[in-house]
């Protein structure tokens, strides 16, 4: 396979990892407790997003997963201390959220080690 197919077919996984069900979670979250227009709220949050996907990225890079894992749960916790001033169950259900991602990762990871 060429270096370009291998480059696209990684970029098209990408694509696919943003877009999934943890986020789509937080998108109705925010749907049904902001009046803030959905559209705008997609594409302003993906704006806003990159530079913490960059620095989040760097953070894997220089120190792996657990750190990067780490800066994702801070963001979390920041959401849900923001989400607060809007809705405290948006901001317990990001939370609740978080954690179950973290854990996933987890037990995702000690399943896959016994099998390859």
């Amino acid at each position: 396979m060429s270096d370009l197919a291998s480059y696209v077919i990684t970029i098209v996984a990408f694509a696919f990892f943003i877009l999934c069900p943890r986020m789509g979670a937080m998108i109705n979250i925010l749907d049904k407790n902001t009046t803030f227009p959905l559209y705008w709220l997609v594409i302003l949050g993906t704006l806003g997003s990159v530079p913490l996907l960059i620095l989040m990225a760097w953070i894997i890079k220089q120190w792996g997963l657990v750190a990067g894992l780490a800066l994702a749960v801070l963001t979390d916790l920041l959401a849900a201390l923001v989400l607060k001033s809007v809705s405290t169950r948006a901001a317990v259900e990001t939370f609740i959220i978080a954690i179950f991602v973290v854990v996933g990762n987890r037990i995702a990871t000690m399943i896959t080690a016994k099998f390859f």
